[in-house]
C-alpha cells in the first residue's frame, strides 16, 4: 500500500507550479506530487497515468480549462477530491466547478503553506474510505524529494548515507532527452527511455545506477552515478536510446552534462552544462547529441549585424540591400556558438518590425505585412531551431518586396500624394492644391484618400502637423509655441491651439512642461 497521498498539479504558468511545488514539504506531511501539468489535455493524461487522489488546478487555463477538466475527471473518476486555484475575478467559473463537486477552492493570490497544507488535509479526509491510511507525519526525506530539491537550486539536508543503495558509486552525470514532438505521445515515452536505458546497463553488465528525476519543460532527465572510469559508457547509453529512437519514428535530442562528484552540484549540471547546450542546439539542427565537453563558444569572434548600416538603408529607403544584410546574417547562424538563442530571436523581431515601420513611414503599401506582423514574432519565437525561422524570413522578405515594388510600378499612387504632403507640412496645404499637384480634381483626390488612406486628407494632414508640433515642443525650446505653430503649417495660432486639444488632450503649453 502506497504512503503517500498523491498529487496532480495542473497549473499553465511554469514559475507558479514550481511556487507551488516548494511551498510545502510535501512528503513530510504525508503527500507526494506525482506529476504537473500545463494545462486540462495533458493533466487527463497524467490522471490515466499515475491515479492522483487529489488534483490541484487552475481555472483559466489554454487548450482546455480548469472548468472542463474537473467536469470530465469527476465524470470518469469520481473519487478523485480537486482543488481549485483561482484569481479574484474569476468567482463565476469556480462557481460552475463546485457544481461537478470540487472540494474547494484557494485564491492565488492568497496562496501561502499554512492554507495549503489546511485545505489539503481536509480534502484528504474527503476520500473514500479505501484509500484511506496512515499517512506519514514526520518521514525521513525519500532521494526522488532531495534530488527535485537539489536540481531546481534550493538548499536541503540531508545524508548521503541512506542512500548509498540506490546511488552508490562516486561519479555523477545528467542526461537529458528532449522530443521534437511535443504531443501527449512523447511525454508517454519517459517510462520508455528509462526500460530502455536499463535494461541497456543489464545487458552490457556495466555498474551504472539510472535515477528518472521529475521531467521539466520537456526535458526528460536522468540522473547516472558510476565509477569515474565508466564515464565514456554514458555517452554510448545515449547513442543507443537515439538509435533506437530513429528506429521507432521518433524524433530526439539529448544532452549530457560533465562529470561531476556530489549530488549537489546537480543545480549546476543541469542549469549550466545542459541548458547551455540546449540553448546551442537551436543554431545546430542536426546534431543530435550534445556533450557539455565538447560544445563550447569558439574562441574567434565571428561576424555581426552592422546595425547601423541596416538602420541607414532603411532611412534611405534601399529595402534591398536591406533585406540581403538580414538574410545574410542569419544564414550565417547554422553552426554558431557564440550567439544566445533567445537575443537572436529578440533581434530577428526587431529587425522585421524596424522594416515595417519604415515601409508605413514612407507610405507603401504595407497594412497587410502590418496587421501579419505579430503572427511572425510568435512563430519566432516557438521555433526550435534555425532551420524553422529561414522560411519565416523568407516569406516576410517576399511580402516586403511585393510591397516595394508595387510603389515602383505606379500602383501606389497614394504613397506618392502622402510622401508630398509629407515634404511640404509646413506649407499652407489644401485639397485643391495638391489635387492640382498630381493632375487631379478635387472630388476625385478626396475620394481617392479616402479609399487608400485611413484617414481622410483633412484628418491626415492635421496628425501628420500635430506629430510634428509634439517633436518641436520637446526638442526645440528656444522656439515660442507661435513660431512652432508656423513651422507646422497653422497661420493662426488659436486654430493650432485647438487642434493641438483635440487630438493630444492638452493644451500646447501644457505638453512642453509635461
Amino acid at each position: 500500500m502506497e504512503a503517500y497521498c498523491k498529487v496532480l498539479i495542473v497549473e499553465d504558468e511554469m514559475l507558479v507550479r514550481q511556487g507551488i511545488r516548494f511551498l510545502l514539504d510535501w512528503e513530510k506531511e504525508g503527500f507526494r506530487i506525482v506529476g504537473e501539468a500545463s494545462n486540462g489535455k495533458e493533466a487527463l493524461e497524467l490522471v490515466e497515468q499515475h491515479q492522483p487522489n487529489i488534483i490541484l488546478t487552475d481555472i483559466v487555463m489554454p487548450i482546455m480549462d480548469g472548468e472542463e477538466l474537473v467536469r470530465i475527471v469527476k465524470g470518469l473518476h469520481p473519487e478523485i477530491e480537486i482543488i481549485v486555484l483561482s484569481s479574484f475575478g474569476e468567482f463565476d467559473y469556480v462557481r460552475s466547478t463546485f457544481q461537478s463537486g470540487v472540494a474547494d477552492y484557494m485564491l492565488k493570490p492568497k496562496l501561502d503553506a499554512a492554507s495549503l497544507l489546511a485545505v489539503l488535509k481536509k480534502t484528504r479526509e474527503r476520500l473514500p474510505i479505501e484509500h484511506h491510511r496512515e499517512w506519514p507525519d514526520d518521514r525521513q526525506h525519500s532521494l526522488d524529494y532531495i534530488l527535485d530539491r537539489l536540481i531546481s537550486g534550493y538548499s536541503i539536508d540531508y545524508e548521503a548515507a541512506p542512500f548509498q543503495s540506490e546511488l552508490p558509486y562516486s561519479a555523477y552525470m545528467l542526461l537529458v532527452v528532449e522530443s521534437d514532438d511535443a504531443s501527449a505521445a512523447a511525454k508517454r515515452n519517459e517510462d520508455w527511455m528509462e526500460a530502455l536505458l536499463k535494461a541497456e546497463v543489464q545487458r552490457s553488465n556495466k555498474p551504472i545506477a539510472i535515477r528518472r528525476l521529475a521531467t521539466l519543460d520537456g526535458h526528460i532527465r536522468f540522473l547516472l552515478n558510476m565509477d569515474a572510469s565508466n564515464c565514456d559508457e554514458v555517452v554510448l547509453l545515449a547513442k543507443e536510446l537515439l538509435e533506437s529512437a530513429v528506429n521507432t519514428s521518433q524524433s530526439l535530442c539529448a544532452a549530457i552534462s560533465r562529470r561531476f562528484d556530489r549530488i549537489g552540484q546537480l543545480h549546476e549540471a543541469y542549469s549550466g552544462d545542459i541548458l547551455n547546450m540546449l540553448n546551442h542546439r537551436f543554431f545546430l539542427p542536426d546534431r543530435r547529441l550534445l556533450l557539455a565537453d565538447h560544445v563550447s563558444e569558439p574562441q574567434t569572434a565571428s561576424a555581426t549585424f552592422d546595425l547601423e548600416a541596416y538602420s541607414n538603408e532603411l532611412n534611405r529607403q534601399d529595402f534591398h540591400p536591406a533585406l540581403h544584410r538580414l538574410d545574410s546574417y542569419v544564414r550565417s547562424m547554422p553552426g554558431r556558438l557564440d550567439k544566445d538563442m533567445f537575443e537572436f530571436k529578440s533581434f530577428l523581431g526587431h529587425s522585421m518590425f524596424n522594416m515595417i515601420v519604415a515601409l508605413l513611414h514612407f507610405h507603401y503599401e504595407a497594412n497587410a505585412l502590418d496587421q501579419s506582423k505579430y503572427e511572425y514574432l510568435r512563430s519566432i519565437h516557438e521555433a526550435k531551431h534555425i532551420g524553422e525561422v529561414m522560411p519565416l524570413l523568407e516569406s516576410f522578405m517576399n511580402e516586403v518586396m511585393s510591397c516595394v515594388d508595387r510603389s515602383k510600378t505606379g500602383t501606389s499612387g497614394i504613397q506618392k500624394i502622402l510622401h508630398y504632403i509629407d515634404e511640404h507640412i509646413s506649407e499652407p496645404l489644401t485639397l485643391t492644391e495638391v489635387a492640382k499637384q498630381f493632375h487631379f480634381n478635387p472630388s476625385y483626390l478626396s475620394n481617392y484618400f479616402a479609399v487608400h488612406n485611413r484617414e481622410g486628407f483633412n484628418e491626415y494632414v492635421n496628425r501628420v502637423r500635430i506629430e510634428k508640433a509634439c517633436k518641436l515642443l520637446k526638442g526645440s525650446m528656444e522656439l515660442s509655441i507661435s513660431e512652432i505653430s508656423s513651422l507646422v503649417g497653422y497661420s493662426d495660432h488659436s486654430y493650432f491651439t485647438k487642434v493641438f486639444r483635440k487630438q493630444m488632450g492638452i493644451s500646447p503649453s501644457h505638453y512642453r512642461k509635461i
